[in-house]
């Protein structure tokens, strides 16, 4: 049986102390074993709304290209948007300065 937590939260019972814990030789929770993957999977099914660029409003400011977290802006002379890795956070959507880029619900 696992030992209690040496400082038990109020009314809350059952937890098991971290030391109890088997990590099967990785250390740490969440363990990230190869960070910047995602270009190499299809994260894109995962969205619900996806980034949209209006090229008329565009200025080329490349806010979009420089905060993308999983490099999903990929820049040929303006911004174009790679589906296939796009996780959908509309992180682009936020920075541009003009509102060139707009969310849509992603069709199914």
């Amino acid at each position: 049986m696992s030992k209690k937590t040496s400082r038990p939260l109020k009314g809350v019972t059952g937890l098991v102390a971290e030391s109890e814990i088997p990590y099967h030789g990785v250390r740490g929770i969440p363990h990230i074993r190869e960070p910047g993957n995602a270009v190499r999977r299809k994260t894109g099914n995962w969205r619900i709304f996806k980034p949209v660029i209006d090229l008329e409003k565009c200025i080329r400011c490349r806010q979009c290209f420089i905060f993308c977290p999983d490099s999903a802006v990929i820049w040929k002379n303006h911004p174009e948007i790679d589906y296939w890795i796009c996780k959908g956070c509309l992180v682009c959507v936020r920075v541009c300065p003009v509102k060139a880029i707009k969310s849509e619900r992603e069709q199914e």
